[in-house]
């Protein structure tokens, strides 16, 4: 069960700037769409183009689903990658899910795995549009590449 966020709605101004400075600009994205729309906005949903991944999934597109509020202290905030080829699902969590891994955390997980890997991360930047680029480089750089096998 997950923490509630702390409240209010996500900023759509700040939807807009993820969407354009961040997602818009990843070549392997193939659309970028307010959910449940451009006036609501209540997440950013990313869909890859499977082909443009590597490796290569498909032919079911991968998501990104970017749930963001703004707060004091620190930002709350969800990134979850899923590809319905595979199974493999990879979030990127700022909330007080998991106290013990520290305030922001990655987690790793396949259908046929026993549990959810978890491990503490830290951010190198605190604007939301550079933390979500090194998200998407992670994702892209390291994860997919890494964690793509399940094996």
């Amino acid at each position: 069960m997950s923490v509630p966020h702390p409240g209010g709605d996500p900023n759509v101004h700040l939807y807009e700037q993820l969407k354009r400075d961040v997602l818009e600009r990843v070549p392997q994205i193939a659309s970028v769409e307010y959910v449940p729309d451009d006036i609501e906005a209540k997440h950013l949903r990313a869909t890859f183009d499977p082909h443009r991944l590597e490796p290569p999934t498909g032919p079911e597109a991968p998501e990104l689903v970017v749930t963001w509020y703004r707060g004091s202290p620190r930002d709350w905030f969800r990134v979850d990658y899923g590809d319905p080829n595979t199974g493999f699902h990879a979030g990127w969590h700022q909330d007080e899910d998991h106290p013990d891994l520290g305030y922001a955390h990655v987690q790793y997980s396949f259908p046929d795995w026993d549990e959810t890997h978890r491990t503490g991360i830290a951010f190198e930047h605190e604007t939301p549009s550079l933390v979500l680029w090194e998200i998407v480089d992670d994702l892209l750089e390291t994860v997919l590449p890494t964690d793509a096998d399940p094996g």
